[in-house]
């Protein structure tokens, strides 16, 4: 039982980890800038919000109770794990606890996947194909990761009653889950909720660039333009098939135009430095790359172009 319970303990700090929402605000880092580290505000971390990503949003509510509910669940984890570890009792009561806040997580985090899929706004949908895009990357999938963590609660609660733990489910590698966790491995979406937040802006508004209108208009311009198909995206689940795929391509392009600005103002020195030394500490405390983020966007990307082709040949009834 004692073996069991290692196991469970550190799959389920990694399972857990595959859980953890970003932070409202951050956003994500320019792959253009080789030499100076920046960020431009792309994918779901614009600070453009849509009225169902917004922080006053349904679905930022039940994402914002799931990032202050995963942290406490790995503390007390890692406490149990501390105490099974050096042979001292561990409260029953407790493990009960924790199983049962676990199964209750779970199925918040099962229904807010569910309403990201079922929205027509693009942001959400988009944050949806990005977990699930991570997830290919390590070989699991939500379903799987679900299993596996109903399966933790269910067996700490037999802990706690005394009972044998259930057999494991169904095409869960518990092996590989096992030396996922004991060699630290995470999520990006874990990483960037334990990285330090960002404060200061890229820009103080005082930096000699501005002083041209033409570049004030261009940025002024670029944050309309974004700002404006966030609003659009808000509708794309009713977009037909091809107007799905143009929507993809208008949010590549003004990525694109974001990392030309972020590029030509880090090379003028306009980028704050305070701005600049925290996403470098932001980087750090992720343990990532900009190649990692911008693969992930692609791959969350992919996929919503995979489906939009899939409801072309198949119809609506192919989205999933």
């Amino acid at each position: 039982m004692k073996a069991l319970c290692h196991l469970l303990l550190f799959t389920s700090v990694t399972a857990l980890r595959l859980y953890l929402p970003p932070p409202r605000r951050a956003i994500f880092m320019s792959e253009n800038l080789a030499s100076v580290v920046c960020i431009t505000p792309i994918g779901p971390f614009c600070p453009f919000r849509s009225s169902a990503c917004r922080d006053d949003g349904l679905l930022a509510s039940g994402m914002s109770e799931l990032s202050s509910m995963t942290p406490r669940f790995m503390t007390e984890l890692a406490r149990i794990q501390l105490s099974m570890q050096t042979g001292s009792e561990v409260d029953p009561a407790q493990v009960r606890r924790i199983g049962e806040e676990m199964l209750a997580a779970q199925t918040e985090w099962e229904q807010l996947l569910a309403r990201m899929g079922m929205t027509d706004d693009f942001q959400a949908r988009e944050y949806k194909k990005m977990t699930m895009a991570h997830l290919d990357k390590s070989g699991q999938s939500l379903e799987t990761i679900g299993k596996m963590i109903r399966w933790q609660a269910d067996c700490m609660i037999a802990y706690a009653d005394r009972r044998p733990p259930p057999f494991p489910p169904a095409g869960v590698d518990l092996e590989m889950m096992a030396k996922q966790a004991s060699a630290g491995s995470s999520s990006p979406m874990s990483a960037i909720g334990a990285a330090n937040a960002i404060t200061s802006s890229p820009f103080t508004g005082g930096e000699a660039v501005f002083d041209s209108p033409i570049v004030k208009e261009e940025y002024e311009k670029l944050c309309r333009d974004h700002n404006a198909l966030v609003r659009m995206g808000e509708g794309y689940g009713s977009f037909d098939p091809l107007g799905k795929i143009a929507f993809i391509d208008a949010i590549e392009k003004v990525e694109e135009r974001w990392d030309i600005l972020f590029s030509r103002f880090a090379l003028l020195g306009a980028v704050n430095p305070e701005f600049r030394e925290q996403t470098e500490t932001f980087l750090e405390g992720m343990g990532l790359t900009p190649q990692t983020f911008r693969e992930l966007l692609r791959d969350a990307h992919q996929k919503m172009r995979h489906d939009a082709e899939q409801e072309r040949i198949l119809g609506p009834q192919s989205q999933g």
